[in-house]
């Protein structure tokens, strides 16, 4: 019984330890994360809610880190009891008291010259009870995993009502509705559509489904107007591209997890905040202006007296956090556009480092300590030649080698002569913390660069595969056929759209260049020529797609195939002739899509015909017009753009001016310089930011791109 006793206090003791340990790196975590976020006020949202993504997922991982993979530490000082240090030799340092059946109480681990002594609870027959040692941390773990259950049982619940929502709602599939999804679709670069559904449960729209995403919209979605449908659905969609229903759950399951500790429901409500925020932003960098959208979200939040939105799901906007967002949207002062690729993998990295080695990081006893001891003490006999008893030495421990089961040797041992360093040791952790987290950072960055360097080796191997199994597949050869030779325009047009995947590889693009040469049907020719975007800078494409623009008899057709110059890349003067040629076309939708692909085709000089479109009677085309001298920095372009500016009065317009003549640089100051005395004050700060630097006028929304055709 007593080294049944003595293995219980040993457990609980190590469990103190560990959820100390457990509470510290959690609360380091996210003090981190808080002044991470505190000095990137002035940074995108995209970019801080990167940092709160990080840290909760650090929070749910912490756990198993703590469990599994210790990072041994010099983190406890050596000691130097007066027991071990002048004590004769004696079997044990404490001793434990147990009554016998006549109410006498028996020394059972004694000795003569023992100092300290703990004596533990009895039952009433006289023996010590284990639970009564361990009574008061079960009754802390079944309080936490009751309300762990009820937060769960709360979020499962949630659950099913979105998913009865779902069940009783139907789909949007008219027109109306399908051409603007595939519009805002294809310009967030989404492969498919999300499936959108009109609920009459619903009072606020909402995007649901981790697996299957879903778009869901209120009854009162019938009277909106095109640009409400657009605005709302580059919101929700923008979660859908975004994946932010991953991190909205992960934060979710971090407050059932740490619900006793108020900065992680702080940290889950960051991260809702931000992702809404970084929706907001993509969708002002598509195309949105900020007042129009910031007027739509206004009438949608205050048209909603009650939103019963489920918890597991992301509403478009809640009254409390509302008043931020339409600040952020409004402000010009921030930034809205989104990290890069490079600087996201650099941000997640950084802050993944830190996380795994803090979450890693463990107390370990130094080697020497019990060397400290007196030499007739049995501890110190078995400690004085670790390597001759079978222990590791320092560096063995330092290491990290085998460090799991060298620990359990030396606790087993340490149990036998009922040692009291546990208690000990919960003392030095709580001084000591601060010492040991930088050296847990100092010590595991050698451990995850080397974990580091495998996964990126793993991912660059899969790349390869990925690669190599894409060159031999045989999907486009079989398209290719069914593009060229069935008799069913309907699959030749499906055949066209799936060829779009490998409208790099050769045989795609001569099979999409002939048929949008020769087939008969406009509908295919079109989907070929949408589907020849993707192929990169091929000539063949670009030929196919020149002939199409000039020659075409379906206007669609050609609409696409603009569009599509605009897209495949090259600085081909056959492309900029081309194009230029089609603003003079009689159909304003040609006409209109060459100027975007002029301004998307990567040029250096603007051709004449687009200069010239700075005079069009139609506002839209002079904007454009704009824009795309605004990408191309033409310098000759200076002189038009300035006669424009005077003689413009749609104030919108002038702004569009202004902003191309600052992308110029230095050459436009003349044309600036007078702007300096407008009595507009945002004429007048728009101009100041221009003569700043060519990008100081903030990012210039990208015009919409021809939506995704569909195989119907």
């Amino acid at each position: 019984m007593s080294s049944t006793l003595i293995s219980a206090l040993g457990s609980l003791t190590n469990s103190n330890i560990s959820m100390v340990m457990l509470l510290v790196k959690a609360t380091l975590i996210l003090l981190v994360a808080i002044g991470i976020t505190l000095s990137m006020q002035r940074a995108s949202a995209g970019a801080r809610h990167l940092v709160w993504l990080v840290t909760v997922a650090a929070l749910l991982l912490v756990p198993a880190l703590t469990a599994w993979g210790p990072i041994p530490l010099r983190m406890l000082p050596a000691e130097t009891s007066p027991v071990l240090a002048g004590a004769p030799a004696s079997p044990a340092i404490f001793s434990l008291t147990a009554g016998d059946s006549k109410g006498k109480h028996v020394d059972l681990l004694s000795a003569p010259n023992a100092t300290n002594s703990v004596s533990l609870p009895t039952t009433s027959i006289g023996r010590p009870s284990v639970f009564s040692v361990m009574g008061g941390i079960s009754l802390l773990l079944l309080i936490w995993a009751a309300v762990l259950i009820a937060i769960a049982g709360s979020l499962a619940y949630a659950a099913l009502v979105v998913r009865r929502i779902v069940n009783r709602a139907r789909p949007l599939d008219t027109e109306d509705w399908l051409t603007p999804l595939w519009e805002v679709s294809d310009r967030l670069a989404l492969d498919e559509p999300p499936r959108l559904l009109r609920s009459e449960d619903a009072k606020m729209p909402f995007a649901c489904g981790l697996f299957q995403p879903t778009i869901v919209l209120p009854a009162e979605c019938d009277g909106w107007s095109l640009d409400r449908r657009r605005a709302v659905l580059l919101h929700e969609l923008a979660h859908v591209r975004r994946h932010d229903l991953v991190g909205h759950t992960m934060g979710r399951l971090a407050c059932a997890v740490y619900w006793f500790h108020p900065l992680v429901w702080t940290a889950a409500k960051q991260l809702r905040s931000e992702s809404e925020r970084a929706c907001d932003d993509l969708a002002l960098s598509c195309g949105a202006r900020a007042t129009d959208y910031a007027e739509h979200l206004l009438d949608i939040v205050t048209s909603v007296r009650r939103d019963a939105t489920p918890s597991v799901a992301l509403a478009m906007a809640r009254r409390k956090e509302f008043e931020g967002r339409m600040l952020a949207i409004l402000d010009p002062e921030l930034r809205h556009s989104s990290p890069s690729r490079r600087q996201s993998a650099a941000l997640i990295g950084s802050l993944a480092l830190i996380s795994i080695v803090v979450g890693a990081a463990a107390p370990a006893r130094r080697a020497h300590e019990a060397t400290q001891g007196a030499v007739g003490s049995p501890l110190a006999q078995e400690t004085q030649n670790p390597v001759e008893k079978g222990y590791p030495d320092s560096r063995e421990i330092i290491g990290g080698s085998k460090t799991h089961t060298n620990m359990q040797t030396i606790t087993r041992q340490t149990q036998q002569t009922a040692t009291s360093v546990s208690e000990r040791a919960v003392q030095s952790t709580s001084n000591d913390v601060a010492t040991a987290i930088t050296s847990a950072i100092s010590s595991g960055v050698a451990v995850a660069s080397v974990a580091t360097s495998n996964a990126l080796r793993d991912l660059l191997t899969k790349r390869d595969t990925q690669k190599a199994g894409k060159d031999s597949d045989e999907r486009p050869i079989l398209l290719a056929r069914i593009l060229a030779n069935d008799p069913d325009l309907k699959l030749r047009r499906i055949a066209a759209w799936g060829l779009a995947e490998y409208a790099d590889r050769q045989v795609a693009t001569e099979a999409l260049a002939t048929a949008l040469r020769r087939d008969s049907d406009p509908s295919v020719r079109e989907m070929a020529a949408w589907a020849l975007a993707d192929a990169n800078r091929s000539s063949t494409a670009v030929d196919a797609l020149i002939a199409s623009l000039r020659g075409d008899a379906n206007i669609r057709v050609r609409e696409i195939s603009a569009w599509s110059l605009g897209n495949v890349g090259g600085r081909s003067s056959a492309v900029a002739d081309a194009l230029g040629a089609a603003l003079s076309d009689a159909n304003v939708g040609i006409r209109k899509r060459a100027a975007w692909a002029l301004g998307n085709a990567d040029l250096r000089q603007a051709p004449p015909a687009l200069v010239a479109m700075l005079r069009d009677r139609d506002p839209e085309m002079r904007e454009l017009a704009a824009w795309a001298l605004y990408q191309i920095e033409d310098p000759a372009s200076i002189p038009a753009l300035d006669a424009a500016l005077r003689s413009e009065t749609d104030k919108n317009l002038q702004i569009a001016y202004i902003k191309a003549l600052a992308a110029v640089g230095e050459k436009s100051v003349d044309a600036l310089k007078g702007l300096l005395e407008s009595k507009d004050p945002e004429i007048k700060s728009i101009a100041v930011r221009a003569l700043a630097g060519g990008h100081a006028t903030g990012p210039w929304p990208w015009p919409w791109p021809e939506p995704r055709p569909f195989p119907d």
